[in-house]
């Protein structure tokens, strides 16, 4: 069979190329640590590392919502703890001031501390967390939550509770509103009133001389509103801490997976380096041998 100088020439180059193509190949993945460059090495592989990157990015996303969450009801939770050594002061005063044996000078200093008592329930009531947001405004986080009106205390949010999702099927709430907390308290007497109106009465009343023990009723009834809020917050922070968990754990797996399926083995792809360093060199060899070739050189 005779075989043509032109097919010799082909051959070996067509057979360098493809050595170096591999040894290319071998080099880049050493260089990236990864195993699959492009979805044709390993289509199925690819589509799978695809999908464990959106599990992944899903999972990651989880976990900022909880970073962000937790500290908003941590800021809560703190408020609301200020709040009810705040009402526990206030009921302190109260049962001063309902002693009988008090004149009208100790009740007006009394009301004077109630009064401050109230400007800091108050000012708590309109917090703001670490991003300037009004904890207790509902929805409306840019909005002041309670205003003095004058006649009474009016709130500015709405009832909108906002919730983080800590998981695919995982969510909890990060606020609660004002009214919700503060608004439409037991008054010991078939009706409600607020937290504010509360302590102003009070006052008032230390000051008229004429306090009522209903208001320690209600002082009670405000502080168990607030334990009520202050248990569900810390039921959700203990949500958020389950969920980290579980999702630091499930990022883990996630990322073994993708390691075990994309990121090269060092050890065979050098072995497999030297192999195909060693077959381009001898199919360049061979290549110049067989281009040296002449039958003149036997005459």
């Amino acid at each position: 069979m005779r075989i043509s100088t032109a097919l010799w020439y082909r051959q070996g180059v067509n057979n360098m190329l493809e050595n170096q193509s591999g040894l290319s190949k071998t080099q880049r993945q050493l260089a990236t640590g990864r195993r699959i460059l492009s979805p044709q090495d390993d289509p199925v592989g690819a589509v799978r590392s695809l999908k464990l990157d959106e599990a992944l990015a899903n999972v990651r996303q989880y976990q900022r919502n909880g970073e962000r969450a937790a500290p908003r009801l941590q800021r809560e939770e703190q408020v609301l703890a200020s709040m009810t050594n705040n009402l526990q002061r206030v009921r302190e005063l109260a049962v001063q001031g309902l002693n009988d044996t008090l004149t009208a000078s100790d009740r007006d200093t009394i009301a004077l501390e109630l009064r401050q008592r109230l400007d800091g329930l108050l000012s708590l009531a309109n917090e703001k967390d670490a991003n300037g947001e009004y904890l207790f405004s509902g929805s409306r986080t840019d909005k002041v939550p309670f205003v003095d009106t004058g006649s009474g205390y009016s709130y500015q949010g709405d009832q909108t509770q906002r919730l983080a999702q800590l998981g695919e099927n995982s969510f909890v709430a990060t606020n609660d509103p004002g009214d919700k907390l503060f608004m439409s308290i037991d008054d010991g007497s078939g009706g409600t009133t607020d937290l504010f109106s509360i302590v102003r009465k009070l006052a008032d009343d230390m000051d008229a001389g004429t306090p009522a023990e209903q208001s320690l009723t209600q002082i009670d009834n405000a502080i168990a509103r607030l334990d009520q809020a202050r248990a569900r917050i810390g039921s959700r922070r203990n949500t958020i801490d389950a969920q980290r968990q579980a999702q630091d754990t499930f990022s883990l797996v996630i990322q073994k997976d993708l390691s075990d399926l994309r990121d090269l083995d060092y050890a065979k792809a050098v072995s497999r380096l030297q192999q195909q360093m060693l077959s381009l060199q001898a199919s360049q060899k061979t290549f110049m041998k067989i281009e040296g070739l002449s039958l003149f050189n036997y005459l």
